[in-house]
């Protein structure tokens, strides 16, 4: 090894940089759960199965109008392409999204809306200024709504952006959350669930006690919430910022 590799602990093998990744995902975990677990009132269940999601950092600006126009380009293409979209194709091209497991049963469990409601749109920040609508989305709403000419489709979107949105951050994604109602959300958008609210279900599922969920930043935990599957039942909220 180079004395450089020596610095680092790790050679140049990609098999060896592979099982890296791994172990240093588990060690940032581990310390996590650490942090996590020192955080935890005596009053909660000392045993509790613990789930832990990401925290939205990002800050709130103004929608810039660039923004707005890409919303507006994206729209006006996807509603000519929707009218050329053959019928066979509405329900099954519509792009999904992985749900880690959850099944649509366990996904509505009010707990997972509120750990959502902890998280504040992590996920979001893959939407940009399109918000994965796509021609197939488009097709769904009017199968689902009275039928809409393209520029009331059009218009009926973009009504619905923020003044005031997360930066980077899909251009829907306002402080309270997504301004679109589900129905005129992505098919991505509605189904996606990630490995923390999986973990929020299998803590839950064949146990009377409730779980933790932790949303953090990097390793450290931002809040800690105690849930059951109703809802937060106690939360703790970090004083650091």
């Amino acid at each position: 090894m180079s004395t450089l590799q020596r610095i680092r602990g790790l050679c140049d093998n990609p098999e060896c940089r592979r099982k890296d990744v791994g172990f240093q995902q588990e060690r940032r975990r581990g310390t996590t759960m650490e942090l996590i677990r020192h955080r935890l009132p005596a009053s909660w269940p000392a045993n509790a199965a613990v789930a832990v999601l990401p925290r939205n950092s990002r800050q709130l600006v103004p929608i810039d109008v660039t923004r707005v126009e890409a919303l507006r380009q994206h729209l006006e293409r996807i509603v000519i392409e929707a009218e050329a979209l053959p019928d066979a194709e509405c329900e099954s091209k519509e792009t999904s999204a992985t749900t880690h497991g959850v099944e649509p049963q366990q996904a509505e469990m009010p707990a997972l809306a509120a750990a959502c409601g902890l998280c504040a749109g992590h996920c979001c920040a893959t939407g940009g200024d399109s918000a994965w609508l796509e021609p197939t989305t488009i097709r769904r709403l009017q199968r689902q709504l009275p039928p809409l000419a393209a520029p009331r489709i059009i218009g009926h979107y973009l009504d619905y952006v923020p003044e005031t949105g997360y930066q980077d951050s899909c251009i829907y994604h306002a402080e309270n959350g997504c301004r679109l109602p589900r129905q005129l959300r992505s098919n991505v958008c509605n189904q996606y669930l990630c490995k923390g609210l999986a973990e929020i279900v299998q803590g839950l599922e064949g146990s009377a006690e409730p779980c933790v969920t932790a949303t953090v930043i990097g390793v450290s935990p931002v809040s800690v919430a105690l849930i059951d599957a109703l809802g937060v039942l106690d939360i703790i909220e970090s004083t650091g910022g």
